[in-house]
Order: structure tokens, then sequence, then C-alpha cells
């Protein structure tokens, strides 16, 4: 069965609010995520999480053993590489990261361009997951 799109009784949402990783250690997720690509650190709970603003979202971190076992919410966990974009404000914004990563001596593993005509790079953060950077509008909407 195809799912109703355009159902007028069902409410609507505006973006996705959250996203989150689940790391190792803290620490080092703080210090990459805030000292290295700049994100404000809203909290840090040591061996626990540490959650990040990335404009009008956030990005949690999360060990993975503590959410499973945290009572104030339904367990909830990932294993291996997990993936997440950021987009960029501009294209000139987009190549200055590229070359900022790589005076970091952070590894570019691939640049893409897409069907839009824009383009993305990824690369990984200390637990290896993959991290995009896009240029604006990569999606067409």
């Amino acid at each position: 069965m195809k799912p109703d799109t355009h159902s007028s009784s069902r409410p609507s949402l505006s973006h996705i609010k959250e996203t989150c990783l689940y790391v190792r250690d803290t620490s080092r997720t703080r210090a990459f995520y805030e000292g290295v690509l700049g994100l404000r650190c809203i909290t840090e709970i040591p061996g626990r999480l540490v959650f990040f603003q990335v404009g009008v979202d956030m990005l949690l971190c999360f060990l993975r053993s503590f959410s499973e076992i945290n009572p104030q919410l339904p367990p909830h966990g990932a294993e291996g590489s997990q993936h997440l974009a950021f987009e960029a404000p501009s294209s000139e914004v987009y190549e200055a990261w590229k070359q900022y990563l790589l005076q970091k001596g952070i590894t570019i593993e691939h640049e893409a361009t897409w069907n839009t005509g824009k383009r993305s790079f990824y690369f990984r953060d200390p637990d290896e997951h993959s991290i995009e950077i896009t240029e604006p509008g990569i999606w067409a909407f």
C-alpha cells in the first residue's frame, strides 16, 4: 500500500532537531567537535554524554553503554561507523573547510559531485564516523 503523503489530518514536522552519534570517549569527542569543528558544547557529563549546538539543531554524542541503561529514556544505541552531514553556508566556506581540515592533518577521504551539481566531501572523526560537509543546495529543495 502506498503511503498517503497528502493527508490533511497528519500533523507536520519542520526538521530533524537532534542527531545522535555513539562514541567511546566523551572528552576526545568534545576536543574534536568543539576544538576542531568549532561546535558549541552545551553540556558534557564525562563518561556519559556530550551535546553540541549546530545552528538551531543539536548533535548528541552518547557513550553507547550509558544510552542503553539511562533510566530516564528508552534504551538506544548503534555500533560501527555512523554518518552525518553538515552544510557549509556558501561554496567559498565549503572550500575553506577543506583547506582548514587538511591543515589540521585530517584526511579528506572522498569528494563527490551530486546530480544537483553541488559537492560534498567526507572525513572521519576520532570514532571513525563518516562526517560530510556539503555545499548549500545539495538537495534540490
